[in-house]
């Protein structure tokens, strides 16, 4: 078996990681809310604007600790660049929605 070594001090960032699995989190949450309000035609209910706002939410905090994560230093940035852009597209969904009246 190959030893693999490392030459580095890097790791991955916990605030990254959890930036990550908060915007992953909120993406599913929004397509649920999506799919939801579509399929009754846009008269879902308050359950479905509670879980959307709690998605609203959920992308907020994890584009505060993508931006944590984006600060440590001697760490990999693939988690905290990936949990950015994905808040920011959720963030960007419910722009669009309110902005534009969808």
């Amino acid at each position: 078996m190959k030893k693999r070594y490392k030459f580095t001090d890097k790791n991955q960032s916990k605030n990254g990681i959890f930036s990550a699995c908060l915007g992953m989190a909120a993406l599913l949450l929004t397509g649920g809310v999506f799919a939801a309000a579509y399929l009754q035609s846009g008269q879902a209910g308050k359950t479905v604007a509670v879980l959307g706002f709690l998605a609203l939410l959920l992308s907020v905090a994890g584009l505060y600790y993508g931006s944590l994560g984006l600060k440590e230093e001697d760490v990999y940035r693939l988690f905290p660049y990936l949990g950015c852009t994905v808040n920011v597209v959720v963030l960007a969904a419910y722009v669009m929605i309110y902005v534009l009246g969808w």
